[in-house]
């Protein structure tokens, strides 16, 4: 992680541009301090309340100076050209793009660490990984995800480590070389690494399209909007009704939390409060 400039104390006002930090922030009692985000930063409900300043690969750099931050948070590589612009107005922090579950963990670590909020973040990340828990056995599964062109998450991918964790088994031999590609090249990938499961995520979709995989000749499963591409708490919340959809012989994993969008006091953050 980079931190382009020393903080002077912990920060009180954040403009955070990474929605799965934004979550975090929120789940450590940290809410109050966060003054912008970016418009994907939907989780919790409460995120929505907050100024918004940008997609999430660009910003609106003059609100972002009216909000005076002491720390703005972005997403490594993707918004790697904001960096310089954004550390004339407040240090930077950059998180990179988590290749693991314990580059997730060192990446909540981090924020918790420059807030002085250490033993709140120890709390959300323990249950976060105790949510993680095997709980079923399927084997050579991969991940697409609709951005446009196709993203297939490889080998060194939260992704693909949060859900070995859980016993669905991801696809061994996908370098992360082949991680962007289009129809024609991720259904060559598919055939050649013949997968027994490919769950796919639209990342512009909110109900149930096959249509969408009718090139896909493997057994599929779809997930809606971010549901994979997020690895904030309500990551292992929703790898859950993943797997219960998986259980059932569903085609579609509902009531995620992109389709949702809970609230702090709805049921769905129980396990974190």
């Amino acid at each position: 992680m980079l931190l382009t400039k020393a903080l002077d104390g912990p920060p009180r006002k954040i403009v955070s541009l990474n929605p799965s930090i934004t979550e975090f922030l929120f789940l450590i009692s940290a809410g109050d301090r966060v003054v912008g985000t970016d418009v994907w930063s939907y989780r919790p409900r409460e995120a929505m309340k907050t100024v918004k300043i940008g997609s999430f690969t660009s910003a609106d750099i003059e609100t972002i100076k009216k909000l005076s931050p002491d720390l703005i948070i972005l997403s490594y590589p993707v918004q790697r050209q904001l960096v310089e612009p954004l550390s004339g107005i407040a240090p930077v922090l950059a998180v990179p793009m988590p290749v693991n579950l314990n580059a997730v963990v060192s990446s909540f670590e981090m924020v918790g660490k420059l807030l002085d909020l250490d033993e709140e973040s120890q709390r959300v990340i323990s249950i976060y990984m105790d949510l993680l828990r095997h709980s079923i056995d399927v084997e050579d599964a991969v991940v697409i995800l609709s951005l446009g062109d196709y993203v297939i998450p490889c080998e060194a991918s939260y992704i693909a480590s949060a859900l070995n964790k859980v016993g669905i088994r991801y696809v061994k031999g996908l370098k992360c070389v082949e991680l962007i590609t289009n129809k024609d090249g991720a259904l060559n990938i598919i055939n050649r690494i013949n997968p027994q499961l490919v769950i796919y995520e639209g990342g512009k979709t909110k109900d149930y399209r096959p249509q969408e995989t009718n090139w896909i000749n493997k057994p599929t499963i779809h997930t809606p909007n971010d549901v994979l591409a997020h690895f904030g708490p309500s990551l292992p919340l929703d790898i859950q009704l993943l797997i219960n959809a998986i259980r059932n012989g569903e085609k579609f994993v509902k009531n995620t939390s992109s389709i949702t969008r809970p609230s702090l006091g709805d049921p769905w953050y129980k396990p974190y409060l």
